[in-house]
């Protein structure tokens, strides 16, 4: 028999529009995983953020896992993605909002299962009026580099 599986809540977080991408980050980082949705089943989180900069904390259980025994890629693909984003929240205006627009990956150590932290940094590295990249890394709470990654991000105007 398998155990129940945690419920996830519906995504609860108001995106007020008056707000600016930085105030809407560190209402979630004070909301920690009470937000619902996918940051609460990945369990991540930002910590440390300031503009242009941010670092997100997954805490893994046995659901991060893959067959082999190792955090599953996956998850080190999405705090990548996670860490674009945010990085990319730290520069928007109120009413902003942002979009992924693409995403590279280089897997470069593996993460055994019982690793309880991995923590991701993400930093712009280029920005104009409607678009930034970020590159990210993905490491255990030891300093082991588990993957590398950039991200391009739209800028979307507000509506």
């Amino acid at each position: 028999m398998t155990a129940p599986v945690a419920r996830i809540a519906p995504v609860d977080f108001d995106l007020d529009p008056t707000a600016t991408g930085l105030e809407l980050l560190r209402r979630w980082a004070q909301q920690a995983g009470t937000v619902g949705g996918y940051p609460q089943r990945l369990n991540a989180r930002p910590v440390e953020f300031e503009e242009g900069l941010v670092r997100i904390v997954c805490d893994l259980d046995p659901g991060h896992a893959n067959f082999m025994g190792l955090v599953h890629g996956g998850v080190s693909a999405s705090l990548v993605d996670v860490a674009g984003g945010s990085a990319v929240m730290t520069i928007l205006e109120p009413g902003q909002s942002l979009l992924t627009t693409d995403l590279s990956m280089r897997f470069l150590n593996a993460a055994p299962a019982d690793c309880d932290r991995l923590e991701t940094v993400g930093r712009i590295v280029f920005r104009d009026a409607r678009k930034a990249v970020v590159e990210a890394t993905v490491s255990t709470a030891d300093g082991l580099v588990i993957a590398q990654g950039t991200v391009g991000v739209a800028i979307r105007a507000a509506r």
